[in-house]
């Protein structure tokens, strides 16, 4: 009897240590795990704060010791937490979550969103220096792309910020300056892109109604650029690529030799040579026989084509600017620029269409 109540007794004693929890243990790491969570709790407090626009009036890194403080202290905590066990835990933990974690977590989306606007703002201050400098470069062209994706990369953690007017102080600091950059830039650099285009495909030789298509689009563009140094710029540049299609300077040619003969027939004084030059489509062509007529009866006239510009020629068609000296009775002469717009008969003959001068833009502008 004596050895079956040693028996149960021992067997009581080792149930006895597993079923009964050191509680004296759990109950000091659980002080010490609500300890820790309050801690975090009072860093993260004054964390928040540092991270909103509508208390600190500005965008900038949060104090760095209040983050580390609050990265330490959740840290700590969170690794205390991890040896408990039970409901207790579980309640301790989404407390740190809620009143910690969500800070810091806030706090680091901040952070990384400031670091970002950054990078953007030194793509903006890049291009703007850039195309400041020459907006027609190619190292401009670059660096608007180069900013445009910066904005694109960088914008999602922008908006990632927490609150909407801190989020909004966020973009309009960093994301706003870059995005009016390239809006106001928008037209140059697409004409520029467009010329880089058109240089290519003449070099690559291009069929001819691809080619004009390419500089009708350049023209429709350069119209919308109102700076009359770049459109200055980027014209020039036009003029040097489109002297590399041999098209192009084939029928050059062909208008250099019609503004000749127009000069020989109208010294010479021959109706109808001249009149044979424009087409009946031009202007007041019906009296344009008189009109003329009229002039070589009244008044002996000479002259002399001092320089040619072809702008372009599409589909049959040229816009000729041309400067030319006026001799009058061989005594008063006078230089004078008119804007003509030529077209091909069905013959393959230049003809005048229209003609204007200077007071006729001065009009549209």
């Amino acid at each position: 009897m004596k050895k079956l109540l040693s028996i149960l007794l021992t067997a009581f004693l080792v149930v006895a240590c597993f079923v009964s929890p050191p509680t004296s243990v759990e109950a000091a790491s659980l002080s010490k795990a609500e300890s820790l969570v309050k801690i975090a709790e009072q860093h993260a407090g004054a964390l928040k704060w540092q991270i909103s626009y509508e208390l600190t009036k500005e965008i900038k890194n949060p104090d760095m010791k209040i983050f580390n403080d609050t990265k330490n202290a959740y840290l700590n905590a969170k690794k205390e937490l991890d040896q408990l066990s039970g409901q207790k835990k579980e309640d301790l933990k989404k407390r740190l979550e809620n009143n910690v974690g969500i800070h810091y977590t806030r706090a680091m989306g901040y952070i990384d969103a400031i670091t970002s606007g950054k990078k953007i703002v030194d793509k903006t201050n890049k291009f703007n220096t850039l195309f400041a400098a020459n907006p027609t470069a190619d190292a401009t062209e670059k660096s608007y792309h180069e900013l445009s994706s910066e904005i694109r990369k960088q914008a999602i953690l922008l908006y990632r910020v927490y609150g909407k007017s801190t989020r909004d102080a966020i973009l309009v600091k960093y994301k706003t300056p870059g995005e009016k950059a390239l809006q106001s830039s928008k037209y140059v650099i697409s004409t520029k892109m467009h010329l880089d285009t058109l240089d290519r495909m003449i070099a690559e030789n291009a069929d001819q109604q691809t080619v004009e298509t390419q500089v009708i689009g350049f023209f429709d563009l350069l119209d919308v650029i109102e700076d009359e140094s770049i459109i200055n710029e980027l014209y020039e540049t036009y003029y040097e690529i489109i002297r590399n299609d041999s098209s192009f300077l084939a029928q050059e040619s062909e208008i250099i030799e019609f503004f000749k003969k127009s000069d020989e027939y109208a010294n010479e004084e021959n109706l109808e040579a001249t009149l044979s030059l424009y087409s009946e489509e031009y202007p007041g062509y019906e009296d344009l026989s008189e009109l003329i007529g009229s002039t070589f009866q009244d008044y002996d006239i000479k002259y002399e084509t001092l320089g040619l510009e072809v702008q372009y020629i599409l589909e049959g068609t040229a816009f000729v600017i041309h400067d030319q000296q006026v001799t009058m009775d061989e005594n008063d002469s006078f230089e004078y620029t008119a804007y003509y717009i030529l077209e091909k008969d069905e013959a393959g003959n230049w003809k005048y269409l229209d003609s204007f001068d200077e007071s006729d833009f001065e009009e549209v502008e």
